[in-house]
């Protein structure tokens, strides 16, 4: 299984969080977007079981890539 690496916003020292390639797509969807995306509209381009992008998005959230607003997610350097 090939790694991606997607570098965390919130860290100067440029360390990067290492991805599957169901997590880098997640992560490509979500950071892709103008707005911020609801679950169901991710699950939705990726095509993954909700327990599988569910999952993903949670770790994507722990380790700052991503962040939760409102109803959606939206990339963590996203304004």
């Amino acid at each position: 299984m090939s790694l991606a690496c997607c570098l965390m916003s919130d860290r100067p020292d440029g360390e990067c969080l290492q991805l599957t390639e169901r997590e880098l797509l997640v992560c490509e969807t979500v950071c892709g977007s103008q707005q911020p995306l609801a679950f169901s509209e991710v699950r939705r381009l990726v095509g993954f079981h909700q327990e599988i992008v569910s999952r993903i998005l949670r770790r994507l959230q722990k380790h700052g890539a991503i962040e939760k607003v409102g109803d959606g997610y939206r990339c963590k350097t996203s304004q």
